[in-house]
């Protein structure tokens, strides 16, 4: 049976990464805040351990010997610069204090779960052998996922055995957080506009299958693009209101409004409710790749609408949307 450790269990990818783990027959440990809430949340078949990314002695306390692979997806996913500093702590040190575990213990591989930001913008299609920018990015997430995903290369050449996945999107069963707030808001009649910008939109679960697949199938060192079909976020709403038979999103609002209105939202002390950082995502076109996925590693694209299908049809079983 093989063994498994993983941060972020309770997250949205990676509840999907603890059922794949399950199914396949692994002996999962998951590192979670609070133990009790975690199994209320995820139920039978793993064993919860204290720890918190920000405590390195918690971490080394609680990862066990001889693992065959480490699944790294907890991240602070905050688009707020109030919260930098919590941001790189969790990022950047967090993944830092993982690596260090990993080194001193007998951990075949790792899995560490990236994000599409660390390439940064780019006016053509991605792909893996795309320059990196995100590390020069304002954005504190960007830049923060960036320099944990060199932290994970520089330990590749002092000799860890590690694989990075790239997802784009993620959207899915377990979501309320992510997309589905757009979902929310539109439903709710509360999103004054929707915003200008296109990504691909991955599954979590397919995301989930491929994270798995890397431990046995993915290069060390390498990067593995996943992602799903490009839509523009006005696409993505009308699928949406489609699915819940209610008026469609209103027209895409224009970049510059978008962005003046979170920079005057911006001098608030509380949240605002579209931060500088949001509005800069939500305004930008991108498209990636995921062949190289799909041919080495076996991820499946999955159609968009069975996507948010999934997304809507959580949200209803948790009272969230009617």
């Amino acid at each position: 049976m093989p063994t498994a450790f993983v941060t972020g269990a309770t997250g949205f990818l990676g509840r999907h990464l603890i059922n794949v783990l399950r199914e396949q027959g692994w002996e999962i440990t998951a590192m979670v805040r609070n133990p009790a809430t975690a199994k209320d949340m995820i139920g039978e078949g793993v064993t919860f351990v204290e720890g918190d990314l920000t405590r390195p002695e918690q971490v080394h306390k609680v990862m066990p010997q001889q693992l065959d692979c480490v699944f790294h997806t907890a991240a602070n996913t905050s688009t707020w610069r109030a919260e930098e500093d919590l941001q790189y702590e969790v990022n950047v040190e967090g993944t830092r204090t993982i690596l260090q575990a990993i080194l001193d213990r007998e951990v075949k591989r790792m899995v560490h779960v990236s994000s599409i930001s660390t390439f940064g913008h780019h006016d053509v299609t991605i792909t893996e052998e795309t320059p990196r920018l995100g590390a020069e990015s304002w954005i504190s997430y960007v830049r923060t996922k960036s320099y944990a995903e060199r932290k994970v290369k520089e330990a590749c050449d002092r000799g860890l055995d590690a694989v990075i996945v790239n997802p784009t999107h993620i959207i899915g069963e377990y979501d309320s957080h992510n997309w589905a707030r757009l979902i929310l808001k539109m439903a709710k009649g509360e999103l004054p506009g929707t915003p200008p910008g296109a990504g691909n939109f991955a599954n979590g679960r397919a995301v989930a299958e491929a994270t798995v697949a890397a431990f046995h199938k993915g290069k060390t060192a390498e990067n593995y693009i996943l992602g799903g079909p490009q839509a523009s976020y006005y696409e993505f709403l009308s699928i949406a209101a489609d699915i819940l038979g209610i008026k469609g999103p209103k027209k895409p609002m224009p970049a510059f409004i978008l962005k003046t209105l979170a920079f005057l939202l911006s001098f608030s002390k509380n949240r605002p409710m579209v931060t500088l950082e949001e509005a800069s995502f939500s305004c930008e076109v991108a498209n990636a790749s995921s062949a190289k996925a799909i041919s080495e590693l076996g991820f499946q694209e999955i159609d968009l609408k069975q996507s948010i299908q999934e997304s809507i049809s959580f949200l209803k079983s948790q009272k969230l949307l009617s």
